[in-house]
């Protein structure tokens, strides 16, 4: 199965170059609704707490990877594919591990979000306060636990439906030391990983290394010609990096264009030359 990362041309470049992508934790996407499902109907001023509490562990246990099936999603181009001058990359899901029941809390396969017009039905906290205290405390999937993993993280407002967003949702357990002034490689059961630590955002973010052969296909946006024609942000030698790191890992390129006859993207697949 192959699932799709949009992204900027930059990025596109460092994700396929170092054969690492990565995964956000939940204060780090864009919808503020994120894992707040433990909305509890008894609740007070401290269940409220409480909820932020859960939020905050899931937060520091787990990091998801977002995905979609459609590399041609004219709305999902404007918002993360730089205005369509950036790069769709296509993940065979198989050979990254994706789908691995084992690595995964959420694997590929059972990870399609669940757009709805209402939250779920609130539960009583003390029905749940065994479930969230164990959180954190495997690494694959089990099913006895899907239920409130799927309502954590795989329910949105369907105002985010044009998406068509599939999750993989991660462990994140690791002992590397206190330093944080230096990126580091690490393993645990999930999966190889590198801890960047970015000083602009103050915080590390966290890219799994894919095995190799993972990345199988590109897309570029209607407009990525801007980059280097336009703006100048894309110099000719990084377009031709770009194309050569494609070519050295036999990965397809295509180029997106405008259906003439409907309001649809078209692909082409590239030569490479």
């Amino acid at each position: 199965m192959i699932l799709y990362k949009y992204v900027s041309y930059r990025t596109a470049l460092q994700i396929i170059e170092s054969n690492t992508i990565g995964f956000s934790s939940i204060d780090d996407v864009n919808d503020p609704f994120e894992c707040t499902y433990f909305n509890f109907y008894d609740a007070d001023e401290e269940n409220i707490r409480s909820l932020y509490g859960y939020k905050n562990r899931f937060s520091r246990h787990y990091v998801l990877l977002s995905l979609t099936r459609n590399p041609l999603n004219t709305l999902m181009w404007a918002h993360y594919g730089d205005s369509h001058q950036g790069v769709v990359i296509g993940i065979d899901c198989d050979i990254a591990g994706f789908m691995d029941v084992e690595k995964s809390r959420i694997p590929a396969h059972l990870g399609e979000v669940i757009y709805t017009s209402n939250k779920p039905k609130p539960e009583k906290k003390s029905s749940l306060v065994n479930e969230l205290m164990s959180i954190g405390n495997d690494i694959k999937f089990k099913s006895d636990t899907s239920n409130l993993l799927r309502k954590a993280f795989l329910y949105k407002s369907i105002e985010w439906g044009y998406e068509e967003e599939v999750r993989v949702v991660k462990d994140l357990k690791y002992h590397i030391g206190s330093s944080h002034d230096e990126d580091v490689e690490f393993e645990n059961k999930s999966g190889v990983w590198i801890r960047k630590n970015i000083s602009s955002l103050g915080r590390p973010i966290f890219c799994f290394k894919l095995p190799k052969n993972s990345i199988k296909e590109v897309y570029f946006g209607r407009h990525v010609y801007r980059n280097t024609s336009r703006t100048k942000l894309v110099s000719d030698e990084l377009s031709e990096k770009f194309n050569h790191l494609c070519l050295s890992k036999n990965i397809k390129i295509y180029q997106c264009e405008v259906d003439p006859y409907s309001w649809n993207l078209l692909s082409r697949e590239k030569t490479h030359e």
